[in-house]
């Protein structure tokens, strides 16, 4: 009997802590308190499902001169810039590094070099672990629209892109 009464005590206890709670609360029960109310037509209810694909191009870990065939000279390859689209096929692209004024280069599966020039206060060099951007639906990196993320945090508009073609 007296374990009975043991177990008894502390849950009158409870009992009386939790009317006291109600009374504190202006005399609303703390079951009403808890009550969710849960809509029951199914016009209510909404899902949303979300992706978010992000595609990370690495830094290029060579010179474009060392990736051709070699050759005896040591002299670098001067490059001069070509207008090219508003747009790039992100799938084409395999690697970064920073660029000149301000600039990003992009090198592409089939070997040509894209300089992305960078919006204001953006630096190239923030991009010396590569380069981040969020996969748009139409898989496309645009000029004026997607922005290009560095680890250090930068996020920065493209400008413009050109190509880079070797000087003969």
């Amino acid at each position: 009997m007296r374990r009975l009464i043991g177990l008894i005590l502390p849950v009158l206890a409870a009992f009386a802590a939790v009317e006291g709670a109600q009374a504190a609360l202006g005399g609303n029960s703390l079951r009403d308190l808890l009550r969710f109310d849960i809509p029951t037509t199914a016009g209510n209810w909404q899902v949303r499902v979300e992706q978010r694909v992000i595609v990370r191009i690495p830094r290029q870990r060579s010179t474009p001169a060392s990736t051709g065939p070699s050759t005896t000279s040591s002299k670098p390859i001067k490059y001069k810039e070509k207008k090219a689209g508003k747009c790039l096929n992100m799938d084409r692209l395999i690697a970064s590094r920073p660029g000149p004024k301000e600039s990003l280069e992009l090198a592409t599966r089939d070997g040509t070099i894209v300089r992305a020039y960078l919006g204001d206060g953006c630096l190239a060099r923030e991009f010396y672990a590569g380069a981040y951007i969020e996969r748009p639906a139409d898989g496309k990196l645009c000029v004026d629209r997607d922005l290009v993320h560095a680890r250090t945090g930068a996020k920065c508009e493209i400008d413009k892109f050109r190509l880079l073609v070797p000087e003969s």
